[in-house]
């Protein structure tokens, strides 16, 4: 095979860390189907989403569904090289830049070319740079889509995490696209400054090394929690049952096996179903009559992936950016995720 017809990827050969378990290899770049509605994307940059960590390791071997060996990443942003007829159809052309995001099911966007549906992409918007457009698709729309199931007041809403990967998104939305009168988040002393300074416009951030943000939010005060912690019930008595339909939000824990296969574009086998239901049910909160309860796992959308495409180009939504790192330093970067650090780890596959 010729060299180019090959292309460098970083590849999951085995579980374990990440020295043990990444490899940086030629493979074969993939073939567009001319009568298809795919695009064959030349990556700029993809960037790491935390959760991938789990696949490193091998907690998501109980889904029975993944095999070594595998790619990784679902985010990228790069520039159109091959249209098929479909995609040509809707308006796509060779040449555009996109940013964009994957299901699950169609991991691995850490090599120099993906061939993706055109549903999966959006235009880059011309503002932000490569590293943000990779940044920006699966954890903005993991704000966006589990914001949008709250269809009560938007007086107050509380975001645990003010500056995680999901938190510092969802903080700039509920601001900027849903209007609530009153934001209010929790980060760790160090960060306590930064937010500040990159959100005025919050109404109280709480220093949660310092304080429990449960002694200083008043009860039945708020229209939604948005948690990233995983132990949404604490939160029950927070929500005002006064108010239409006030929303409990949780993005870490199990939202049942249909809605996973679904978002994720995969079936699981029997033991996998009862196990992520058995969770579903295991770590639900009770809640009281008129409050919801939402459990979210995200699902690609081009329809939500243009949204996000259009805050970020009308200068309302800008992810943050920890570090950027080369291919060859796969291993780097992943320890670096794990260890924890503010703003998504950036992945420069090509200039």
């Amino acid at each position: 095979m010729s060299d180019n017809q090959l292309m460098r990827a970083l590849i999951q050969v085995a579980y374990g860390r990440p020295a043990k378990s990444l490899v940086l290899k030629s493979v074969p770049k993939p073939v567009l189907n001319p009568s298809s509605s795919d695009l064959l994307v030349r990556v700029k940059a993809a960037s790491i989403a935390p959760a991938e960590w789990g696949f490193l390791i091998g907690i998501t071997r109980i889904a029975g569904v993944f095999s070594i060996p595998d790619g990784l990443g679902i985010d990228f942003a790069g520039v159109v090289e091959g249209v098929g007829e479909g995609a040509k159809a809707e308006g796509w052309t060779g040449g555009e830049e996109v940013m964009g995001c994957v299901p699950i099911s169609l991991k691995g966007t850490y090599q120099e070319y993906v061939l993706v549906p055109s549903s999966c992409c959006a235009r880059k918007p011309e503002n932000i740079s490569w590293e943000e457009a990779a940044a920006l698709p699966a954890n903005a729309m993991t704000a966006l889509q589990a914001l949008e199931k709250h269809q009560g007041g938007k007086e107050a809403i509380f975001v645990t995490g003010g500056l995680g990967g999901v938190g510092h998104l969802i903080i700039q939305l509920a601001h900027h696209r849903f209007g609530y009168k009153r934001i209010i988040t929790s980060v760790s002393t160090s960060k306590v400054e930064r937010f500040k300074e990159l959100y005025p416009y919050v109404d109280e951030v709480i220093d949660y090394k310092k304080t429990n943000p449960t002694s200083v939010v008043p009860k039945a005060s708020l229209d939604v929690v948005y948690s990233t912690l995983g132990t949404p019930g604490q939160w029950v008595p927070y929500l005002a049952p006064q108010r239409p339909v006030p929303t409990l939000i949780e993005i870490t824990i199990s939202s049942g096996a249909a809605a996973l296969q679904e978002n994720w574009g995969l079936t699981f086998p029997w033991y996998a179903r009862w196990l992520f239901d058995f969770a579903a049910w295991w770590k639900r909160p009770r809640v009281p009559e008129g409050v919801q309860f939402v459990a979210h796992n995200t699902r690609m959308l081009h329809k939500d992936l243009q949204a996000v495409a259009d805050e970020a180009a009308a200068g309302q939504l800008k992810p943050l950016i920890g570090r950027v790192f080369s291919l060859e330093e796969g291993t780097e970067a992943f320890e670096l995720v794990h260890k924890g650090i503010v703003g998504k780890v950036v992945f420069r596959v090509s200039e």
